[in-house]
């Protein structure tokens, strides 16, 4: 046979190109799958790692801006001392009277005391007396 052994032959051919076919399209199919699962996982997986950057992001610019605004406080804080420090130094490191003058004070203002320790003595000694 002559043309039959050739219709064999092209159908042998075809059921074997057939089968090749189905195989290398199965085969493709798992291929297709098992990439995109990986796509997806990587692709979920790079999303929440840019969520997280953002979120660490944000979060460093709200510290930052509160530094910043402790910073800016705390400088004022220190200006207004720093004022209040040079009104005082006048009066706390310039000295305005002698020492004799002080020395003369003080004396006053110790007999003054012992003035007033007598004159309590005496209120309650003459109370109980």
């Amino acid at each position: 046979g002559g043309v039959v052994g050739m219709l064999e032959v092209i159908e042998s051919d075809f059921t074997r190109l057939k089968s090749e076919t189905e195989v290398s399209e199965h085969t493709a199919a798992q291929e297709y799958d098992r990439f995109m699962k990986e796509s997806t996982t990587a692709k979920e997986k790079k999303h929440e790692a840019e969520f997280k950057l953002s979120l660490d992001k944000d979060q460093a610019e709200f510290e930052r801006s509160q530094t910043q605004k402790d910073l800016r406080t705390t400088g004022e804080e220190l200006a207004k001392a720093t004022q209040y420090f040079e009104e005082l130094k006048p009066a706390c490191i310039q000295v305005h009277v002698s020492f004799e003058e002080r020395v003369a004070q003080r004396k006053e203002e110790i007999e003054a005391l012992r003035e007033a320790y007598k004159i309590l003595d005496q209120k309650s000694g003459g109370a109980t007396a």
